[in-house]
């Protein structure tokens, strides 16, 4: 039960005919993606503050963008969405009517405004790992003291044994959504060397070298996890 969305010739991409069909895929591959999107809502409301800032960086097509914008709108936050295809972001800028606004933009480089919030909804695991701390750093450094990054990954298992349960049950899992055997095979093929996931402590790990200080597993599922990371407040604070 295809859904048009086909991995590109040497691996996967978000380029190309992807963006079109994004929306109904995703729901379809990551577990509780609408349940995840709501958390994040929660935790936005918790952190942002008035007039304050948040970015969707790996934005995809803006559906959680749009959400944020809204539930923000009340304090005047800013809510600005980034991703690196073309395609995606004008896909997001149709969608928001311009209750958010969106920019082209690589997360090994992108300028970023002080802010309240950075989300990185599974976007972080697709920047090669040399580059993950540098990245990670320069998320901290964009935070206000005080601001928080909710950071979602998928993981690897922290043992052989752990990592084979894990596959085979999100394999099963993928079933359930209409997946046929081929399907999930050819898009694991597609993402060896694209999505390079690391484990639940080496996420830990990085995130502490990279300056943030209070971590918080926020969520969990098998091989789902997403976290809310800290910038200090000045001491006396």
């Amino acid at each position: 039960m295809g859904d048009g969305i086909a991995a590109a010739s040497g691996g996967w991409t978000f380029g190309s005919a992807t963006p079109a069909a994004f929306d109904s895929h995703v729901v379809r591959s990551i577990p509780l993606y609408r349940e995840t999107h709501e958390l994040v809502l929660e935790l936005a409301e918790a952190v942002v503050r008035q007039g304050g800032r948040c970015y969707d960086l790996g934005c995809s097509t803006g559906a959680l963008t749009v959400q944020l914008a809204e539930r923000l709108a009340p304090r005047g936050a800013t809510v600005i969405g980034i991703d690196r295809e073309p395609g995606m972001v004008t896909r997001a800028t149709a969608r928001a009517g311009g209750v958010a606004t969106f920019e082209v933009g690589d997360l090994e480089s992108v300028e970023l405004e002080p802010a309240s919030l950075l989300v990185a909804l599974y976007t972080l695991q697709f920047v090669p790992v040399a580059a993950r701390l540098r990245v990670a750093r320069r998320l901290h450094d964009a935070l206000e003291p005080g601001g928080a990054l909710v950071l979602f990954e998928k993981i690897r298992g922290a043992s052989g044994r752990e990592e084979g349960l894990f596959g085979d049950l999100y394999r099963d899992w993928k079933r359930r959504q209409g997946f046929e055997d081929a399907e999930i095979s050819a898009k694991a093929q597609s993402l060896r060397g694209v999505l390079d996931a690391q484990t639940s402590a080496e996420n830990a790990a990085m995130l502490r070298r990279a300056g943030f200080d209070e971590l918080q597993v926020v969520f969990r599922w098998l091989c789902w996890e997403g976290v809310l990371a800290r910038r200090a407040l000045p001491a006396g604070r």
